[in-house]
C-alpha cells in the first residue's frame, strides 16, 4: 500500500487537487496512523470522493462504473449474495465475453477480490474490476438486487404453500379475521402481500389474478400493457382469492356473482388504496386489483411530460375566472390525472374547489370531493346542481355523460365558475362537436368552452439503456414520414434497448401526449353554427393546433419515446 501512495499523490498534484506540502503532511500522518492516504485526504476535506475515485482509477488502471451505461445483469447478481455484496461494498455487473465484471468501492479489499477471483475461475472467466462510490453502489444494489429478492421471496412462499396443501384442499382462512392464522393461512397472507409489494416495485397500476384450466396466471399492468409476473400452481388459488376478498370486505362464500370491494395496503410507510373486482369465469373467480398509490403520486403539469409552451397555455386557460376545460380520450389515457394536476395548480385557501367523481380515486386536501352514489340519487347532474348552491369557484365533474349534465355544466361555466370535466371523443375538435351533439345549445357551448384537449399516454424511453436507432421503412411510411429519408439529415430517433432497470422492456414510465384546442372567435363561431368536427379541425390546425400525431412525433424526435409508440397510440384520423 505504501508503495502505491506516491503514485496517488502525484496524480492528485498533477490535477491541481492538492499541493506538495499537503501531500507530505498527509504522508507523515500516514506513517503514524497506518491509514490509507486517500482516507486522510478525504478526512481533511482536501479532495472529494469523486477526486479519489478518479485518482485510484488512474493509479490502478480501471475505469469508473457508470450506472447509465453499464447494464447490470441478473446472472452476475446470482453469483454473489446480497449480504456479501453489502459487506464488501460491491456490485456484480455482468458476465460477458469471458469477463466477470464487478464494481467496487475499494478495489484494494484483498479478501473480496480473492473471493471474486475464485468465482471468476469457477465460471472460467477473467475478473474485471470497476470503481464506484459507495452511495452509487448502495442505490444500485437496492434497485437491482431488489427485483431478484422479491421474485425469490414469492417463489419461496409459493413452494411453502404448495407443500402444505393439495390442489383440492380449501384454505380455512376465515379464522384470520380474528387475527389468528394457521401456517397455511400465514403463507397465503405473506404471498398476497408480496405479490402486491412486487407490483408496486414494478410501478404496476393493476394486478390480474386469472385462473386457468390447469394453473394460475398473475399479470401486472405496467405502463399501460400487461405482462406475466407469475404462473403459480393452482394450489394457491383459492387461498389467495379468499384472502383478497376478506381484506376488501367481499362475501367469500359468493363465487357466482360479480363483486367489488376496496382495501388499503401499507408497506414501509407507503399507503396504497386498492379497488378490487371479482368476476366468475369458467375456471373460477378472476380478481383484478387497481393500485392507487396515495404517497407516491406527483400531481403536476410538468410531471405529465408536457412541453413548456403547453404548460403555459394550460395555466393561462385554467386561471381564468370562468369557463370550461374539457378533456377527452379513451379509458386509461390519464384524463383524471391531468384534471387533478390542473386543480392542484389552483388549490389554495382563496378558492372553493368541489368535485363529483365516480369513483373518488385520490383524496386531496382543500378539495371537497363527492362520490357518485346512484342508489342515493347522487348523480353527476344532481351533484352539480347542488354544487351551485355551495358558493363554488371551481367545479370538477368526473365525466359528462348526458344532456342534463352537459347543460348544467355549461350554465355553471357561463355564470362565473371554472368547470373541469371529461367527455368521450377521439380528438379535440370532435370533443367540441360532441358536446353539441349531446343536445347542448350550440351557442352556449361555444361561449362556455375555454380549452378543449384530447389526451393519450405513450411509454417513456428508459433513460438507462437509451440508444439511437433507425425505424423501419414500414413504420415511417405508416406515419407519412418516408420523406424524412430524403434530402438533408434525417431525424435521430431513440429507444430503450432493454436493461435490468426496465426489465428488458425498453420503457420506464409514461408521458402525456395532448392535442389542445384553445378557443378563438372563429372556432366559437363554427361551434355555434353546429359545424362538423372536420371543419372545426381544419380551422384549428390553420390557427396552430398540433394534432396528437404531431405532438407524439415531437416527443419521439426529442428522444422521450419511440416512434413505434407514436404509431401504436397516436393514430392519425386523417
Amino acid at each position: 500500500m505504501v508503495t502505491k501512495a506516491p503514485g496517488l499523490g502525484e496524480y492528485l498534484i498533477s490535477k491541481g487537487l492538492i499541493d506538495q506540502v499537503q501531500l507530505e503532511d498527509a504522508l507523515q500522518e500516514q506513517t503514524k496512523t497506518r491509514e490509507r492516504l486517500g482516507g486522510i485526504l478525504l478526512r481533511r476535506d482536501l479532495i472529494t470522493d469523486l477526486d479519489l475515485l478518479g485518482a485510484l482509477g488512474n493509479q490502478l488502471g480501471v475505469r469508473l462504473f457508470d450506472p447509465n451505461r453499464d447494464e447490470v445483469q441478473t446472472p452476475a447478481l446470482n453469483l454473489v449474495p446480497l449480504d456479501y455484496a453489502r459487506l464488501h461494498d460491491l456490485l456484480p455487473i455482468s458476465i460477458d465475453q469471458a469477463l466477470f465484471t464487478v464494481a467496487m468501492a475499494d478495489p484494494l479489499d484483498v479478501v473480496a477480490t480473492d473471493q471474486l477471483q475464485r468465482i471468476a475461475l469457477r465460471e472460467q472467466m477473467e475478473l474485471q474490476i470497476l470503481l464506484a462510490a459507495s452511495e452509487v453502489l448502495d442505490k444500485a444494489r437496492e434497485t437491482h438486487y431488489g427485483w431478484i429478492e422479491g421474485d425469490r421471496h414469492v417463489s419461496q412462499l409459493i413452494d411453502e404453500v404448495v407443500d402444505e396443501v393439495s390442489d383440492d384442499h380449501a384454505f380455512d382462512i376465515l379464522d384470520d379475521i380474528d387475527g389468528e392464522a394457521g401456517s397455511q393461512d400465514a403463507g397465503i397472507i405473506k404471498l398476497v402481500d408480496q405479490v402486491i409489494n412486487n407490483a408496486l416495485k414494478e410501478r404496476a397500476t393493476d394486478i390480474h389474478i386469472e385462473p386457468q384450466a390447469k394453473g394460475l396466471v398473475i399479470r401486472y399492468r405496467v405502463d399501460g400493457l400487461l405482462y406475466d409476473a407469475l404462473t403459480p400452481p393452482r394450489a394457491v388459488f383459492s387461498g389467495m382469492v379468499s384472502r383478497i376478498k376478506i381484506l376488501s370486505n367481499m362475501d367469500i362464500a359468493e363465487r357466482r356473482a360479480t363483486q367489488d370491494g376496496r382495501m388499503t395496503h401499507r408497506n414501509s410507510g407507503r399507503e396504497v388504496d386498492i379497488r378490487v373486482s371479482a368476476i366468475p369465469t369458467i375456471h373460477g373467480e378472476k380478481i383484478v386489483m387497481r393500485l392507487l398509490d396515495k404517497t407516491g403520486f406527483n400531481f403536476s403539469l410538468k410531471a405529465l411530460g408536457l412541453a413548456e409552451d403547453d404548460i403555459n397555455d394550460f395555466l393561462r386557460c385554467i386561471r381564468k375566472p370562468y369557463g370550461m376545460i374539457l378533456l377527452s380520450g379513451p379509458t386509461g389515457s390519464g384524463k383524471t390525472t391531468t384534471l387533478y394536476s390542473s386543480l392542484m395548480e389552483l388549490r389554495g385557501e382563496e378558492l372553493n374547489i368541489t368535485t363529483i367523481e365516480d369513483p373518488v380515486e385520490y383524496q386531496i386536501d382543500r378539495m371537497n370531493q363527492v362520490q357518485v352514489n346512484n342508489r342515493k340519487n347522487v348523480t353527476f347532474a344532481n351533484a352539480l346542481r347542488s354544487f351551485l348552491r355551495q358558493d363554488p369557484d371551481v367545479i370538477m365533474v368526473g365525466e359528462i355523460r348526458d344532456t342534463e349534465t352537459a347543460e348544467i355544466a355549461i350554465r355553471a361555466a357561463l355564470t362565473g365558475h371554472m368547470v373541469f370535466s371529461t367527455i368521450h371523443a377521439n380528438d379535440a375538435p370532435s370533443t367540441a362537436a360532441r358536446l353539441v351533439s349531446m343536445g347542448a345549445e350550440p351557442f352556449m357551448a361555444a361561449s362556455a368552452m375555454t380549452l378543449v384537449a384530447a389526451q393519450r399516454l405513450v411509454r417513456r424511453n428508459c433513460p438507462h439503456c437509451l440508444e439511437e436507432y433507425e425505424p423501419t421503412k414500414e413504420v415511417l411510411m405508416a406515419l407519412g414520414l418516408d420523406a424524412d429519408r430524403s434530402g438533408g439529415a434525417p431525424p435521430v430517433y431513440r429507444r430503450g434497448a432493454g436493461c435490468v432497470a426496465c426489465k428488458g422492456r425498453g420503457y420506464q414510465g409514461r408521458l402525456a401526449v395532448i392535442e389542445k384546442l384553445i378557443m378563438s372567435q372563429g372556432l366559437r363561431q363554427l361551434i355555434a353554427n353546429a359545424q362538423p368536427a372536420g371543419v372545426i379541425r381544419e380551422l384549428a390546425i390553420e390557427e396552430g393546433m398540433k394534432t396528437l400525431q404531431t405532438v407524439g412525433l415531437d416527443k419521439a424526435r426529442a428522444g422521450q419515446t419511440s416512434i413505434e409508440e407514436v404509431l401504436r397510440v397516436c393514430v392519425s384520423e386523417d
